[in-house]
């Protein structure tokens, strides 16, 4: 009867070793999810291994929603990363100093912002707000939510003298842009191959501007209706989408995609000093439904 009752306990403390092993924890990241098992919930990062695999890795807990336990019991994170779908969002770039919160993000290139004040009594805290703002506009305009600030420089105000003239102050921010939103390849490709296109906005950055410009972009036929043209080609290279057309005003034919909505394709052209964005909207986009049915005089 003894041994019957030890291998019947043994039994079930196999089962339910075996239960636990076919049953992961599930991180719910910002974009998809993945089945771990979770080691440690620290203050900033979250430890876990793959199934059956003992190596242990680490992701910031910006990156994660929620976990879901094997044991059904769930924690749920407040995640300051936001998505951002272009200039218009880019107070929503989160800037970070720590390398854990960019680990495993999409790299989506160098950024720079500087900001001058216009005289020695301008303030240090408008200026650097206004060099931040720069930064978080050339961020949202590569299509990046996260940047990771590498080096930042301010100086005072420093008045001047008889023989020297004075100086104001200056904040200076080098990072680079990463992005936790991925643009699906097959999605931009239907809208491409089934739609015309209307360039609405351009949204222009250099460097040494004040701030960034957007403009109507609305151009008509002779007709009187907006213009349209198609877009030619999409390509793919070092994991992202570009696409080529002869309809827009550019100094090179391939533009990334940085977003993508219904109705609407954002795509980029870069150099050292200036960032463009230029917004499109497709046949079907209700704006310009709206827009098609005016009569331009």
């Amino acid at each position: 009867m003894i041994k019957k009752t030890i291998l019947y306990l043994a039994f079930l403390t196999a089962g339910f070793s075996a239960f636990a092993q076919t049953n992961p924890d599930t991180l719910y990241l910002l974009e998809g999810q993945m089945e771990v098992k979770v080691k440690e919930v620290g203050l900033t990062n979250i430890k876990y291994t793959h199934p059956n695999e003992e190596t242990v890795y680490t992701i910031s807990k910006h990156q994660v929603s929620r976990i879901v336990f094997a044991s059904g019991r769930e924690e749920v994170f407040e995640s300051p990363i936001k998505p951002v779908n272009g200039l218009d969002d880019f107070e929503k770039v989160f800037i970070t100093y720590n390398p854990e919160d960019i680990a495993g993000l999409q790299h989506k290139g160098e950024l720079f912002s500087k900001a001058t004040g216009v005289t020695t009594l301008s303030s240090i805290n408008q200026v650097k707000n206004r060099a931040l703002d720069k930064l978080k506009a050339e961020a949202a305009m590569t299509g990046a939510n996260v940047v990771f600030i590498g080096n930042t420089f301010q100086r005072g105000n420093q008045f001047g003298g008889e023989n020297q003239p004075g100086s104001s102050t200056q904040t200076v921010f080098s990072g680079v842009g990463y992005s936790t939103q991925k643009i699906n390849s097959e999605t931009v490709r239907s809208m491409v191959a089934s739609r015309t296109f209307h360039h609405y906005q351009t949204h222009r950055l250099n460097r040494n501007s004040w701030s960034p410009e957007r403009t109507i972009a609305t151009q008509y036929d002779q007709a009187r209706k907006p213009v349209m043209f198609s877009i030619d080609e999409v390509i793919e290279k070092d994991g992202e989408l570009y696409v080529k057309t002869q309809g827009l005003p550019t100094k090179t034919r391939d533009l990334k995609v940085i977003h993508i909505e219904d109705h609407a394709l954002i795509l980029m052209e870069r150099n050292e000093k200036v960032t463009i964005n230029y917004y499109l909207i497709t046949d079907q986009n209700k704006y310009f439904k709206n827009l098609a049915s005016r009569v331009v005089l």
